[in-house]
């Protein structure tokens, strides 16, 4: 009898394991990094804004502890939840949605605030895809106009507004 539940209990485990699929993505995983090193991130927020025939929507990822505060703000040529998804570059390729040069940026700041670097989009391509509710997935290669550059896949729980006019 001992023999048999050892045997159902290693059988059950190991079909467990096989249930298990690679497909399986927590809600939240974060492999982005700046300059090689990793870019934590304490909140993300997706916020759209349009007025008349145009708009912009302005996806900001927000990190920081108590040396500091760090963010970069991504900002894209839409203004609708349902037109968020897409591949978006800046020189802009063929297929590809408008990645703004200007408004896309970065700020890093230690905690007193006497030391700010900020630098804007030279070049990149940013995937948005949205994979349900606020949960969105940002796969990103970008440089900045100062060297720095952004890699990565950040996939999380966004905080998303949009006030479409």
């Amino acid at each position: 009898m001992k023999h048999l539940f050892k045997t159902t209990l290693a059988l059950c485990i190991f079909l467990s394991l096989l249930s298990c699929s690679k497909d399986d993505e927590s809600p939240n995983s974060n492999s982005l990094k700046a300059d090689g090193i990793d870019f934590s991130i304490n909140e993300a927020n997706i916020m759209g804004i349009s007025a008349g025939d145009g708009g912009h929507t302005v996806i900001n990822l927000i990190g920081g502890n108590a040396s500091g505060v760090k963010n970069l703000a991504i900002d894209i040529d839409t203004y609708t939840r349902e037109t968020i998804p897409g591949s978006y570059s800046y020189p802009t390729e063929e297929g590809d949605k408008v990645l703004n040069d200007w408004l896309t940026n970065y700020m890093f700041t230690d905690s007193e605030m006497t030391n700010i670097t900020t630098s804007n989009l030279e070049s990149g391509r940013v995937t948005i895809t949205h994979n349900g509710g606020s949960n969105y997935t940002l796969d990103m290669d970008l440089t900045m106009v100062d060297g720095v550059t952004f890699t990565g896949i950040y996939r999380g729980d966004f905080s998303v507004m949009f006030s479409v006019n």
